[in-house]
């Protein structure tokens, strides 16, 4: 009987992955690309298991709006100053002092 090497024992893909597992190479494939065999075990999981594919599905909305919402802030003026025009300004004082 033979004993695998490390290197063997490492590209053999496992068919059916669980859930648990599915789920943390889904979480990964958002930092990072999965490997030829985490992204085989991940597709053929999911390709089976519903509950999976809207997780990942969850995980990719969720990125979406990240970047999106990072894309946003950047393009935020870095204080409202940089917004106002001095006519604004003036307004917004005389009514804070109207009010003091």
């Amino acid at each position: 009987m033979k004993i695998p090497t490390n290197w063997e024992h490492e590209t053999k893909l496992p068919l059916v992955t669980s859930c648990k597992q599915a789920a943390r190479l889904v979480s990964i494939s958002v930092e990072r690309n999965l490997s030829i065999r985490e992204f085989l075990s991940m597709r053929i999981h999911l390709w089976m298991c519903k509950t999976c594919t809207r997780y990942r599905n969850q995980m990719k909305a969720l990125r979406n709006i990240f970047l999106h919402h990072e894309e946003v802030l950047d393009n935020v003026p870095a204080s409202v100053e940089e917004c106002l025009d001095q006519q604004a300004k003036e307004k917004i004082k005389a009514k804070l002092l109207k009010k003091a």
